[in-house]
């Protein structure tokens, strides 16, 4: 295989050049892992996704996910991407107003992805893992300091915790402190090392914005990504987040948020969120947005040289 087709793909966004790009790799069947993690590399995006057959009868298709540095088990954007890219083409049948249903197979389970369609548009839904959050485990002055806040700047309504993913969810009481502050890469990675915490998403509700119900920056430069735009797979979790930490009123079964993120990087984005309860406890979580595609092309992978080059 000397090359591929590949997409680029802003995601969480309509507009080109905004939100979050992807890469797409619609038919990776003949690709291993070390020349998937090369691709990545090249493209040098927060992730690259890749689109194979799936190795069971239960699933439709198989995604993987890369970002530059590694393979990852989840990744919102680059899902939303992948589907975008597919109903583009018109992989599995999938035709302009008909909806369609996906069982994917990922290394975070089988997931469910709907593709709706709004505007003649393609509109993607899918269910997140349930996943726990818990204490943070550490000195909060080194968080702080790893993420360029003063302690003061935190919320005083709920500390920062840990999702099981290794995502820290760390809220902001001001649109200004998560506007201005200023991270240390080099110790985010430190506390990477002693807590496994692969991503901070750090967080408001200072939003100013009725239709607006949180701001989110992400820093993950442990996985080679130091500012990721939009994270479908850290806005999901939001709506737990509050959830658990009793913010909402658990008289309601379903809810709806927007989380708004990409602003202070000139690539603004929005994920819609959907949480479905029991009123004790959650039974769904589900994030959707829209993308757009920017870029079509062949990479090459194999250059037909001369031995003593």
């Amino acid at each position: 295989m000397n090359n591929i087709r590949i997409k680029q793909v802003d995601a969480f966004t309509r507009k080109p050049f905004t939100g979050n790009p992807a890469g797409v790799v619609l038919d990776a069947d003949q690709l291993n892992s070390k020349e998937m993690q090369k691709i990545a590399r090249e493209m040098n995006l927060s992730e690259t996704v890749f689109v194979l057959k799936s190795t069971h009868d239960e699933a439709d298709l198989r995604l993987r996910w890369f970002t530059p540095k590694q393979e990852v088990n989840l990744c919102g954007h680059a899902t939303i991407a992948a589907f975008h890219a597919l109903a583009e083409e018109g992989y599995f049948g999938l035709e302009v107003n008909e909806p369609q249903s996906f069982i994917v197979e990922t290394k975070s389970g089988d997931l469910t992805v709907d593709v709706e369609w709004q505007e003649f548009h393609p509109y993607i839904k899918f269910s997140l893992p349930l996943q726990q959050f818990y204490p943070y485990p550490g000195d909060l002055s080194l968080l702080c300091g790893a993420l360029g806040i003063a302690e003061i700047e935190l919320s005083q309504k709920v500390k920062p915790q840990i999702l099981e993913n290794g995502y820290c969810f760390v809220p902001l009481k001001t649109y200004e402190s998560l506007q201005t502050l200023d991270p240390n890469n080099a110790l985010l990675k430190k506390l990477y090392d002693r807590y496994e915490i692969n991503g901070f998403a750090v967080v408001t509700s200072d939003t100013g914005n009725d239709n607006i119900d949180w701001y989110m920056r992400f820093f993950a430069p442990a996985l080679g990504v130091n500012e990721d735009p939009v994270t479908g797979s850290a806005n999901g979790p939001m709506a737990t987040y509050l959830f658990v930490n009793d913010f909402l009123d658990k008289s309601k079964k379903f809810f709806t948020f927007k989380g708004a993120q990409g602003h202070f990087m000139d690539r603004p984005g929005y994920v819609s969120v959907f949480l479905k309860t029991n009123g004790e406890s959650i039974e769904e979580v589900q994030i959707a947005g829209e993308a757009i595609t920017v870029m079509n092309g062949n990479m090459v992978l194999k250059a037909n040289l001369p031995e003593e080059f």
